[in-house]
């Protein structure tokens, strides 16, 4: 008797204890980071871009302390930004450019560079705010195209032609798009023979400083004489080649011998714009 009367007592209080923990809740806070904002769905418009030149796979985002690698032209970010004025930058990762802290260099000793773009946007983030943001993607590289045109008589005495350009633009701050470390790169002319010109054909994160020249060294068959130097100063073709990068720039040169009695004159004309080149003033 004494047995099954302990037995009750821990029975009753086995359900008495169960239903005494049973009944407890746990409230579901919703957290609310009142010094905080999302940014629920960041767009990239990539409309400002050259014909044949395909949207990045793959792009950079930094805003703040947040960077990441995004894909696509809609991305939701999962991250809670500080409320107030935030910057947003975006780049791609190309051939031969590389970005560190926000300053883009190009390596044109190790071949052409790829397409570049660069975004920048400040954006006021509010409080518990879900913000839409646009940001415009701008082409930072621009492709430019010589074409040196030989006179009939003086075709078949071509060899090679070889060139430097000063001036160019190494470097390019995304933040400010100002460009800097001016630099020579080489250019290597190839002959096209359809029509009887030699065309080279380079790819420049843009041109920095108050000069821009050409130096063409023409390489001739035969000893009289075995080449020409010829140097132009093209700043003024190309002072406003930054501003329209989604354009192809061409210019145009005529290269002419003439004998008159025993003297050899050679001429080289000023370059001219070509027909692709209509965002540029003369």
């Amino acid at each position: 008797m004494m047995y099954m009367r302990i037995l009750k007592i821990f029975i009753i209080l086995n359900v008495v204890s169960l239903s005494f923990f049973g009944c407890i809740s746990y409230p579901i806070y919703d957290y609310v980071y009142h010094d905080y904002g999302k940014i629920i769905s960041l767009i990239t418009d990539w409309t400002e871009r050259g014909d044949n030149v395909d949207i990045p796979k793959n792009y950079s985002v930094k805003i703040g302390d947040y960077i990441n690698i995004l894909y696509g032209t809609r991305n939701s970010i999962n991250n809670l930004f500080p409320a107030g004025k935030n910057i947003i930058n975006i780049w791609n990762t190309t051939d031969n450019i590389t970005v560190t802290d926000r300053l883009a260099t190009a390596g044109y000793a190790a071949g052409v560079p790829g397409w570049f773009f660069t975004g920048r946007k400040e954006v006021m983030i509010e409080i518990d705010g879900e913000h839409t943001i646009t940001v415009n993607m701008r082409q930072q590289v621009r492709q430019l195209t010589f074409e040196l045109e030989i006179a009939d008589n003086d075709k078949f005495r071509f060899a090679s032609v070889n060139a430097t350009l000063s001036g160019v633009a190494g470097t390019l701050n995304i933040d400010d798009e100002t460009h800097g470390a001016p630099t020579s790169i080489a250019l290597t002319f190839a002959e096209d023979l359809k029509n009887g010109k030699w065309k080279s054909t380079v790819r420049l994160l843009g041109i920095t400083g108050n000069k821009q020249m050409l130096t063409l060294i023409m390489n001739l068959a035969g000893d009289h004489p075995s080449s020409y130097t010829v140097t132009s100063d093209l700043s003024n073709r190309l002072a406003s080649f930054n501003e329209d990068k989604k354009t192809p720039l061409t210019l145009i040169a005529r290269f002419d011998e003439t004998l008159t009695g025993e003297e050899l004159i050679v001429t080289i004309s000023d370059w001219e714009y070509g027909e692709t080149s209509t965002g540029d003033a003369d």
